[in-house]
């Protein structure tokens, strides 16, 4: 082998860029994941929506403190992240509490360009017309316990979607999907899953773009509950599509390919004005130097 020494030119390699896609309890996390990115990156809250954020967090997980929660989540409505007088970053409220030095930027390094919801877990088709008091004072609290003192317990919950008996039989034998019984563990988690999404609808980038996919039919996941995330959701670019009797398998019901349709035409829009806006900045720097 020969003694040779080569130079080698360090090129900076341009970033792929990534869109998060969920369906159901999975359209939960990749917009819970967008969440807890931007609070890790330093988002700016107020000290008050950040004790609070702690103190629903506690409750969650302790039944016993129910009173707690109800006036500090009241108090928070009234609270926009960056208005109060007294404000810290969530950095540096998690540097104290976790020991944690500092956070990584993993949500520029992982470049998400978009985030698709599908079918989305915001709100439980059962607890719809329950209210946030009855979900804070008897749900949580009830699973709660029940998941304590009968951990084991398991009760039915077969797929039935009545227009679609295909899908029904696709789901019951599909090893790789949760057994048909559930345990109260189980429901407890997914309440609470519904429950931090929507306390921390603030946390969500601003610059990242929303795609929301709902059936007004959805026997699972309730399409008001995506309705009024959107609404609510302070980002720049948000969209939402609610179909007819496509139920809660939004992709896999007859008509699914104007909803593929949709997810595609979404991201390659996306793409392209990302490839204008790319290029005006060349063009721009280019006359600048000029």
């Amino acid at each position: 082998m020969n003694d040779e020494s080569y130079d080698i030119v360090a090129t900076k390699k341009k970033k792929l860029p990534m869109y998060v896609i969920g369906y159901s309890m999975g359209g939960n996390i990749a917009l819970r994941m967008l969440q807890v990115l931007n609070k890790e990156k330093g988002y700016n809250i107020n000290t008050g929506e950040s004790d609070n954020y702690k103190k629903c967090k506690a409750i969650l997980d302790n039944s016993n403190h129910i009173n707690e929660i109800d006036n500090d989540m009241n108090n928070s409505k009234n609270d926009d992240p960056g208005t109060s007088s007294a404000g810290t970053s969530a950095t540096a409220n998690a540097s104290t509490s976790d020991k944690h030095v500092e956070y990584d930027n993993y949500l520029d390094k992982f470049n998400i360009k978009g985030c698709i919801s599908l079918s989305s877990m915001i709100t439980l088709n059962e607890t719809r017309n329950v209210g946030n008091i009855l979900i804070k004072y008897l749900y949580l609290p009830v699973t709660s316990l029940l998941s304590r003192v009968a951990p084991n317990a398991k009760f039915p919950s077969d797929p039935d979607y009545k227009q679609f008996e295909y899908i029904n039989n696709t789901y019951r034998y599909d090893k790789f999907r949760n057994p048909d019984e559930t345990k109260f563990k189980y429901i407890y988690e997914l309440l609470k899953a519904t429950v931090d999404v929507n306390y921390n609808i603030n946390y969500m980038p601003k610059d990242i773009p929303l795609l929301f996919l709902h059936s007004s039919d959805d026997s699972v996941c309730h399409y008001q509950g995506t309705v009024s995330f959107h609404s609510k959701a302070k980002v720049e670019t948000k969209n939402i599509y609610i179909f007819d009797k496509l139920d809660h398998a939004i992709t896999a019901a007859p008509g699914n390919e104007e909803v593929l349709n949709l997810i595609i035409n979404w991201i390659n829009n996306l793409r392209m004005n990302d490839g204008d806006k790319i290029k005006h900045e060349i063009e721009d720097k280019k006359k600048n130097e000029i």
